[in-house]
């Protein structure tokens, strides 16, 4: 009976190793979140996202440059009672963050940070940008009053939430607009940028989107929808 079931099995003793083999180990990288140069809460932000799109007992590699990133880091986890190894070469902490089954804790990320940096504090407000030029008028004076609308949200007291892109406005988040700069340090400094998809297929900027999330209008909509004030410039 042994050997009529090896003549018609369709798998070699080979065969049959290296499936279990790969079964056991996968064979998947696990994911990189990688938060260098960024500053609370964006590290934060970023870590609840990976945690929430990670399944219970899965892991994920968390990695910051900056000490106070690191701290806070630290107490999120723990509260969320996901635990996690901890490992420091020339500056840079790489955590290994496994989720446990238990429910997030429905905190806010900023909530982590430390109370010292007043800059970083955020208003329940969101920007929306649909157009590459501000105003009514000359075209290339609207351009630099964008220019200088987004740069100038950097100092504000109260950050916004979230900047929205869409239509024309998608274009100041590619990689050779002359707001680039300005719109990677609000990403750093916790202000999520969301890209409307449609709009970025529909003016070819798939391979030349420099910053932000690229996302569905459905996303848009809900941010629209859950914030106190909608700021359209």
């Amino acid at each position: 009976m042994t050997a009529i079931l090896q003549e018609s099995s369709p798998f070699s003793t080979f065969q049959l190793f290296f499936c279990t083999f790969a079964t056991q180990f996968y064979f998947i990288p696990m994911r990189i979140v990688d938060t260098k140069g960024q500053l609370c809460p964006a590290p934060l932000i970023a870590a609840k996202k990976a945690l929430k799109e990670t399944i219970p007992g899965e892991s994920f590699i968390l990695l910051t440059d900056n000490k106070t990133s690191f701290d806070n880091l630290s107490r999120f986890l723990k509260d969320n009672k996901a635990g996690f190894k901890v490992s420091e070469s020339a500056g840079v902490w790489s955590l290994t963050v496994t989720r446990s089954d238990n429910d997030l804790v429905q905190i806010k990320p900023e909530d982590y940070c430390a109370p010292e940096i007043p800059h970083f504090q955020q208003g329940n407000y969101i920007v929306v940008i649909s157009s590459d030029k501000m105003g009514e008028g000359d075209d290339e004076l609207g351009h630099l009053l964008m220019i200088n609308y987004i740069k100038a949200l950097k100092d504000l007291d109260k950050l916004p939430r979230k900047i929205v892109f869409y239509n024309n406005g998608v274009k100041m988040a590619t990689k050779s607009s002359p707001a680039i700069e300005h719109l990677r340090d609000l990403e750093k400094m916790g202000v999520e940028l969301i890209l409307c998809a449609t709009c970025i297929n529909y003016y070819c900027l798939e391979t030349v989107v420099g910053v932000g999330t690229v996302s569905n209008m459905y996303t848009i909509a809900e941010a629209m929808a859950t914030s106190d004030k909608v700021i359209k410039p």
